[in-house]
């Protein structure tokens, strides 16, 4: 038990939505994402510090009370001085927070808030989230540095001793002795913004390191030495008065596949997307893509399932095309209307495997 805990002011915050959503080759109905509540202090120490934290809950299934690994749940402190700030706990990593998220450009989250793969389960080319480097968003418990913006200049560095502790997982922290996911993880991000010419910018560049995955928890892969991670992403945002233009590349090279592999594995997308604001309405539109090549690791094992060893070499695709209109109504709420078009492939271009699924969705959302 703690005793003697000074009081600091908390504040509490949250967001409801609710989704609905028609297309073609997909389920439609009702749903519902992000809905959270998140609870926020922070106090002065004596010498002037700022020490913080917060503890934000998103549900998967309210049923079960299944917390969710991604952002925004997390769990974190802080302290904060002139020179820099740390963060502790399961808190977004320097890469998640300093890189422009170009793919949550358009109305409705463009791909980013991921709300049309509520209704679509098709994409194959992913690790992780998908169009995003290795391990995006992720709340893994670890140590965030980040220093203050100078001259226009951001900085951020993290340190991840395990990527499987999330907030998903208990407190417990006897580790598996082969865990799916890299470890000892390390990400860097740096950003600049400025502006010229009437136009304001933000460029950036992250990259993630980090020791290899196990050879998972059954063993299956003991006669394989996997890659270590080794992803880069960047992006460019710029606005120009009421219109926003950005792109964003990720290349997570063959971090999922095994060093001795005939065939190697790659994983790399981009993501190019523009918005036009005009008082309450916005509109948007974004294209991305994706492939992922498993390589010859993945015929003995991929996640939880094994592909034929054919199918190590080819090259899985998705595409997804959205156009979106947003309205603020003020006090909190925003609704939108989102359309995607999508495609899968698994590279063998048969008619069978090859989908192009699309999703009309129509949201609403109160942020509290």
């Amino acid at each position: 038990a703690v005793a003697g805990v000074a009081n600091a002011e908390m504040t509490m915050s949250g967001n409801l939505s609710q989704f609905v959503a028609m297309g073609d080759k997909i389920d439609g109905g009702v749903t519902s994402k992000f809905n959270r509540m998140t609870f926020g202090t922070s106090t002065t120490t004596d010498n002037g510090w700022t020490v913080g934290g917060s503890f934000s809950m998103e549900y998967g299934s309210v049923g079960s009370g299944s917390n969710s690994a991604y952002l925004p749940t997390s769990n974190s402190m802080y302290v904060q001085t002139d020179a820099v700030t740390v963060a502790i706990g399961q808190a977004a990593d320097g890469v998640t927070a300093i890189v422009p998220r170009i793919g949550a450009m358009v109305p409705g989250g463009g791909h980013d808030a991921g709300y049309q793969y509520l209704y679509d389960a098709g994409n194959g080319a992913s690790n992780g989230v998908g169009f995003a480097e290795a391990y995006y968003a992720i709340a893994s418990s670890r140590v965030d540095v980040r220093l203050p913006s100078v001259n226009g200049f951001s900085v951020g560095v993290s340190y991840t001793p395990s990527l499987e502790f999330d907030p998903s997982a208990g407190n417990g922290r006897a580790q598996s002795a082969n865990p799916a996911r890299h470890g000892e993880t390390v990400h860097a991000a740096v950003s600049y913004s400025g502006e010229t010419e009437g136009m304001s910018y933000t460029i950036a560049f992250g990259s993630i390191t980090g020791n290899a995955q196990g050879n998972s928890a059954t063993g299956t892969l003991a006669t394989f030495t996997n890659n270590d991670l080794n992803a880069v992403t960047g992006a460019v945002k710029v606005v120009s008065g009421n219109v926003t233009i950005g792109a964003h590349w990720y290349n997570n090279g063959d971090s999922f596949g095994a060093s001795a592999d005939a065939v190697q594995a790659k994983d790399d997308g981009y993501t190019v997307a523009m918005e036009y604001a005009m008082g309450n309405i916005t509109l948007g539109a974004l294209y991305a893509h994706q492939e992922l090549v498993y390589g010859t690791r993945a015929a003995t094992h991929h996640s939880a399932t094994t592909i034929a060893a054919a199918q190590a070499g080819q090259v899985y695709e998705d595409d997804v095309r959205i156009l979106g209109v947003g309205y603020n109504m003020g006090g909190g709420v925003n609704t939108f209307v989102q359309y995607n078009q999508m495609s899968h492939t698994d590279g063998t271009h048969a008619t069978t495997t090859d989908v192009d699924p699309s999703v009309l969705i129509a949201g609403i959302t109160l942020g509290f």
